[in-house]
């Protein structure tokens, strides 16, 4: 029997890329995620305030949480040598910063929910990743349709993603082994993409959407580690 759980916003976060004029925040650590997420690169190097501080992130994979100098920085992100990109953001104390890499493009995305971030070894561990595309067309409203291990095989969890609003979810816990993603606009019943993928028991995986200027959804899944 299917079953639709209550869908649920995913958290908002907010996207700092660029904002040069923001405040320089209070010193200190902060801890800094790095997410790759563009097949056609290389490794991604990271540096902040002029020191490297994250090093051959691999496509499809998300670095561990690294410790970096909190407040106003100047992050520059590279792959063989040349420069992505530029993005002067506030690291925050407070909560995880990510930086995802995507459409060979980095955004700086600042974990705003609450989030222990908390591996459960017997568990698989899912969060989803929405990276804002440069255009507004519809659909921007969407349904993620989640099909997870489960007693009943046929179960359906669904989700509600507004994809004008950057997000980094928490991570989500799930029984270990196969499942499915696929997105539909807000009230219909065209899938515009799906991804099927394994999670073993303590496996941590990012399902991350983004959207390119034509206007198409991708998606892509990344190894956290």
């Amino acid at each position: 029997m299917r079953t639709n759980a209550l869908s649920l916003l995913i958290p908002a976060v907010i996207l700092a890329a660029g904002c040069s004029g923001s405040s320089a925040g209070p010193a200190g650590n902060a801890e800094l995620r790095v997410l790759h997420a563009t097949p056609t690169l290389g490794p991604v190097d990271v540096q902040v305030g002029g020191a490297v501080v994250a090093h051959g992130v691999s496509y499809g994979t998300a670095s561990g949480l690294i410790d970096v100098p909190g407040g106003q920085q100047h992050i520059v992100v590279r792959s063989a040598g040349q420069v992505l990109g530029e993005l002067d953001a506030v690291l925050s104390l407070q909560h995880v910063n990510s930086i995802v890499v995507a459409g060979g493009t980095p955004r700086f995305l600042e974990q705003t929910t609450p989030d222990t971030g908390q591996v459960i070894s017997n568990r698989a561990n899912i969060r989803m990743v929405n990276v804002v595309g440069p255009t507004t067309q519809p659909p921007t409203l969407l349904q993620v349709k989640v099909t997870a291990p489960n007693a009943n095989p046929d179960s359906v969890m669904t989700f509600g993603m507004d994809t004008q609003i950057a997000s980094y979810g928490t991570l989500m816990y799930f029984d270990p082994g196969h499942f499915s993603f696929r997105y539909l606009p807000s009230g219909g019943a065209t899938v515009l993409l799906e991804t099927a993928f394994d999670v073993a028991a303590g496996e941590t995986k990012a399902v991350v959407l983004e959207r390119g200027a034509d206007g198409v959804y991708r998606v892509q899944v990344v190894v956290e580690h």
